[in-house]
């Protein structure tokens, strides 16, 4: 039997865990709980839609009574994982309640990420799980690769988003954060009144370290980000190396900011 600990994880302040019995367990913040419940997970929570920024699988919306909307993104196995076991999981403490107390985490210490409302799991039978993670939505954003193609960078101006972006993933490594997926979908961009701003999302399988990023898992981290830009835009049509080459500019020039 799973003990408490595997269970659930490390719950952060704010958040209720709520288990109906049946091997559901949600954990969600203490002010969204009359909100979000277990219906909104699943493969049909009823009255949702896409959204605009999406993961393996696409990202559905809906809309809550306060007229916020939240965003549900399911856990789906990448790469040859993906054909054997799709969305099942069995990793304890579930995914989705790591990502939800590592986000938290990061919004703690002042990073620019998403709100978290919610994580759920639903078992079945044994070890295995499938996972859900539920955010608020960022009203106007647009992820980085969408923003390149749409305008919206264009619009703004090409070195006003990338220094957006450049001081956001300096500022997550300044923590000693780990981003294993960072690519350019799981940058955003938005107009606020001070700016542009960029958040980073999706820290499903990030690592945290004590300080500042190690220089070499950095440059590993920034390795990761140009051989997504690659295999997104491999004619360079967008993120050419030139824009590359001003990104990493504004990367190493935000380190004294």
């Amino acid at each position: 039997m799973l003990t408490e600990k595997m269970s659930w994880g490390e719950i952060p302040e704010g958040f209720t865990k709520i288990a109906d019995g049946r091997g559901n367990r949600l954990v969600v913040r203490q002010e969204r709980a009359a909100d979000i419940d277990f219906s909104i997970c699943g493969s049909d929570p009823g009255d949702v839609r896409e959204c605009v920024y999406r993961g393996r699988a696409a990202i559905r919306a809906k809309k809550l009574p306060d007229g916020e909307t939240a965003l549900i993104r399911s856990y789906r196995h990448g790469g040859l994982f993906c054909a054997l076991t799709g969305e099942w999981f069995f990793t304890w403490p579930p995914r989705p309640f790591r990502e939800l107390t590592v986000t938290e985490e990061l919004r703690r210490r002042g990073l620019r990420t998403v709100e978290v409302y919610a994580a759920c799991v639903s078992r079945a039978s044994g070890p295995f799980y499938r996972g859900w993670l539920i955010t608020r939505q960022l009203r106007g954003a647009e992820d980085l690769w969408s923003a390149l193609r749409s305008g919206f960078v264009g619009k703004v101006g090409l070195d006003v988003a990338l220094r957006a972006v450049a001081d956001s993933v300096r500022a997550m490594h300044r923590e000693g954060v780990y981003h294993d997926d960072l690519n350019l979908k799981n940058i955003l961009l938005r107009a606020e009144d001070n700016g542009v701003v960029s958040y980073i999302i999706d820290f499903d399988k990030a690592n945290l370290f004590l300080g500042h990023l190690p220089p070499e898992l950095s440059r590993k981290n920034l390795d990761r980000l140009l051989r997504s830009a690659r295999k997104l835009d491999p004619e360079q049509e967008y993120f050419s190396t030139g824009v590359w080459n001003q990104f990493m500019k504004f990367y190493h020039g935000s380190r004294h900011a």
